[in-house]
C-alpha cells in the first residue's frame, strides 16, 4: 500500500514539474519578446523568432529537468523535505537544466546545420534574455506547485480524509523502527494508531524520533483494536521465538479487511539495507547491501573528479600562501602524509597541511588528537579551526583514494582498535571516504563518540543518493567550516 500510494503521490510530483515547466517555458517566450524588449533588445536583422522554433526545443527542457531531478533523488528518497532544502535543489535542478540545453542544442545546431526540424521552423539556440528569465520562472513555478500539493495533502489528512490507520504488532527494537519508518510517510496519510505487545503495559508511551506511539494492550486484544480503531494495515514486527503469536496474529487479521505486513527477523543482522534476490527460484536475503553501486559510483566519481578539480585550481594560490606561513612560523614540511584505510578496508596515503610539530608522534606514538593538544602550532590551531588543513585531500579525491563527501577515514591502529570493540565497524568502508560527511555536517567530529559518528556513516550509507551528496555540501558550506571546539 505504501508503494502504491508513494507511486501515486510521485506521479503527481512529476505531473506538477512538467506543468511548471511548460507554463514558465511560455511564460519566458511572451515575457522576453513582448515586455522585457527595453532590457534584452532584439537584433534588428534577426527579429523576433518565431514560437515554433521555441517550441520545438521545449521536450529538450523537459527531458533535461527530469534527468537531474531523477539523479538528485527527488522521486525516490523521502518525499519531503525542508522549504530551503527543497528550494536549493529545485534552483540548481534549473540551473544545470539550462547548462545542459544550451550544450546539447550547441551540438544538435552544429550538426544539423539551419535544417527544418518542425513545422518548417528552423531549430535556434534561446536567447540569453529567455534563459535567464526562463530559470527565475522555473525554480518559483516548480516551488510554488509542489509547496500546493504539500498544502492540499496536508488539508486533506487533517481533515481525516484517506488516512490509513496503522498497528504494529511488537514494541521491541524492530518495531520501534517500523514504527519510526512509517512516521516519515505523513504525507501519505499513514497515522501509527500504537502498538500490541505482551511485555509492556496498555498506556505506555514509547519515544521515537518524531514523538510517542501508546501501548494500546496486548496481542490477544488485536480484534477489539482493529473495530475500536478502524485499522487498515497491520505490520507484525516479532521476532521468531513468538512465532505462536505470529501465526495467532495472521489468524485474527484474517478475519478482518486488512493487509498484513510481516517484517522478517533479520533486523539484528542488518546494519546496511537488505536485498531480495532470486536464485534459480530461490529468495535469497543479501544483507549489508549498500545503494552505491554501478551507474550511481559512476556518477559520485565524476562529480568528484570534476569538482576537486575546479577545487584545486581556484584553491591553488592560497596553498601557496599557506605553505608558506607554516614554513614561516614552524620548522619542518609544509604537508603531512598519514596512512589511513578507506574503502574495502584498502590502505591509502591522506595528505593535509601540518599543524603539528615536526615528528609530534615520535615519542607519543600513534594518538587521537583533541583539541587542546600542546602539539598542535598556533597556526595550525588556526588552520584545524577552519578545516583548512583538509583542502589538500582533493588531491587523493581527484585521484580516487577519497570522495568528497563519505565517513571520515581513520589511521589502521584506531581501525583495528575499533574492529575489536564495536561490532561491524568495518562496514563503514563499504564507500570511500571523505573530505565531509553526515556525522561532520552535524558536529560529530574526532573528539566525539565513536559509537555517534559510526550511526551517522551507517545512516549516510544506508540512505546515499546525488542528492544527499548534494545536501552535505550545502550543509558545509551553509555552516561553514569552523570547528566549534577550537577556541
Amino acid at each position: 500500500m505504501i508503494t502504491k500510494n508513494r507511486a501515486r503521490l510521485v506521479g503527481l510530483f512529476v505531473t506538477s514539474d512538467v506543468l511548471a515547466i511548460i507554463l514558465s517555458y511560455i511564460w519566458s517566450y511572451l515575457f522576453r519578446f513582448n515586455t522585457f524588449l527595453f532590457l534584452f533588445p532584439v537584433n534588428p536583422a534577426k527579429g523576433v523568432p518565431a514560437f515554433g522554433s521555441y517550441l520545438i526545443v521545449l521536450p529538450v527542457f523537459i527531458a533535461a529537468h527530469m534527468v537531474i531531478f531523477y539523479f538528485q533523488g527527488f522521486y525516490k528518497s523521502r518525499l519531503r523535505r525542508t522549504k530551503l532544502d527543497d528550494f536549493f535543489f529545485i534552483s540548481l535542478n534549473a540551473i544545470l537544466a539550462v547548462l545542459a540545453v544550451i550544450a546539447i542544442l550547441s551540438v544538435v545546431i552544429t550538426y544539423g546545420r539551419g535544417r527544418p526540424f518542425l513545422f518548417g521552423s528552423t531549430l535556434v539556440e534561446p536567447s540569453r534574455g529567455f534563459l535567464i528569465i526562463y530559470a527565475i520562472s522555473v525554480i518559483f513555478a516548480i516551488s510554488i506547485l509542489r509547496n500546493q500539493i504539500y498544502y492540499i495533502m496536508k488539508r486533506r489528512y487533517s481533515r481525516g480524509v484517506n488516512l490509513q490507520n496503522v498497528i504494529v504488532v511488537g514494541a521491541g527494537e524492530m518495531g520501534v523502527a517500523v514504527a519510526q519508518k512509517l512516521f516519515q510517510y505523513k504525507d501519505l496519510g499513514y497515522v501509527v494508531k500504537g502498538f500490541l505487545d505482551n511485555e509492556r503495559k496498555a498506556g505506555e508511551e514509547i519515544r521515537i524520533d518524531s514523538g510517542a506511539v501508546r501501548v494500546l494492550g496486548r496481542i490477544e486484544d488485536l480484534s477489539q483494536v482493529i473495530e475500536d480503531h478502524n485499522v487498515h494495515e497491520i505490520y507484525v514486527a516479532l521476532d521468531l521465538s513468538n512465532y505462536s503469536k505470529i501465526l495467532e496474529t495472521i489468524q485474527i487479521v484474517n478475519k478482518y479487511p486488512v493487509n498484513v505486513r510481516l517484517i522478517p527477523d533479520l533486523f539484528q543482522l542488518l546494519t546496511l539495507k537488505a536485498n531480495i534476490q532470486d536464485l534459480d527460484g530461490f529468495p535469497v536475503i543479501s544483507i549489508d547491501e549498500v545503494p552505491l553501486r554501478g551507474g550511481r559510483r559512476f556518477l559520485k566519481r565524476m562529480a568528484d573528479i570534476v569538482l576537486s578539480g575546479l577545487g584545486l585550481i581556484f584553491l591553488f594560490p592560497f596553498f601557496l600562501i599557506f605553505a608558506a606561513l607554516i614554513k614561516l612560523t614552524s620548522r619542518g614540511p609544509i604537508f603531512f602524509h598519514q596512512e589511513r584505510v578507506g574503502v574495502d578496508g584498502k590502505h591509502f596515503v591522506i595528505h593535509k597541511f601540518r599543524t603539528m610539530v615536526s615528528d609530534a608522534e615520535k615519542i607519543s606514538g600513534p594518538v587521537m588528537s583533541k583539541p587542546s593538544d600542546p602539539r598542535i602550532t598556533r597556526l595550525g590551531k588556526r588552520l584545524r579551526k577552519y578545516s583548512i588543513d583538509e583542502f589538500p585531500q582533493l588531491v587523493n579525491v581527484f585521484k580516487g583514494a577519497m570522495s568528497l563527501v563519505g565517513p571520515r577515514p581513520e589511521r589502521p591502529e584506531f581501525v583495528k582498535e575499533f574492529t575489536e570493540k564495536i561490532p561491524k565497524y568495518m562496514l563503514r568502508h563499504k564507500v570511500k571516504s571523505g573530505i565531509t560527511g553526515w556525522a561532520q555536517v552535524h558536529g560529530l567530529r574526532q573528539d566525539t563518540s565513536i559509537e555517534k559518528r559510526l550511526e551517522h556513516d551507517f545512516y549516510y550509507i544506508q540512505n546515499w543518493s546525488f542528492a544527499l551528496d548534494l545536501k552535505i555540501l550545502w550543509m558545509t558550506f551553509k555552516k561553514g567550516f569552523i570547528d566549534k571546539s577550537i577556541r
